[in-house]
């Protein structure tokens, strides 16, 4: 019997100690455009809780109406989806967690057609 309430112990307390250390492992990218990052690659680590974080930009003109710029990847501390319009910028922002590199930029190619 104390076997058995040995391995009920272990089993209940093993994915607390076994997945306490997890990190995700994110993309960096200032400047995400066409396809390739331009500037600011790398990675970076986050641990439970935060996330990965992709920001989209997006400039308004008369013609056009908001046509998107360029793409930001980066960690965050308190990731969550949002969307901000102020005046001639738009800004949508998405978050993914507990997958390496989920923020990988899997973007519309129709934004990388050159001009």
């Amino acid at each position: 019997m104390a076997k058995f309430l040995l391995l009920v112990l272990l089993l209940a307390i093993f994915p607390f100690v076994f997945f306490q250390g997890v990190a995700t492992t994110c993309m960096v990218c200032s400047l995400f455009r066409k396809g390739k990052c331009k500037a600011g690659n790398g990675n970076c680590t986050v641990e439970q809780g935060p996330g990965c974080r992709t920001r989209d930009i997006f400039y308004f003109n008369i013609r056009d109406g908001f046509r998107y710029n360029h793409t930001e990847l980066d960690c965050s501390n308190e990731c969550k989806s949002w969307q901000l319009v102020r005046g001639d910028l738009k800004v949508s922002s998405f978050c993914c967690e507990g997958q390496d590199f989920c923020n990988k930029y899997k973007g519309k190619s129709l934004y990388w057609k050159s001009h």
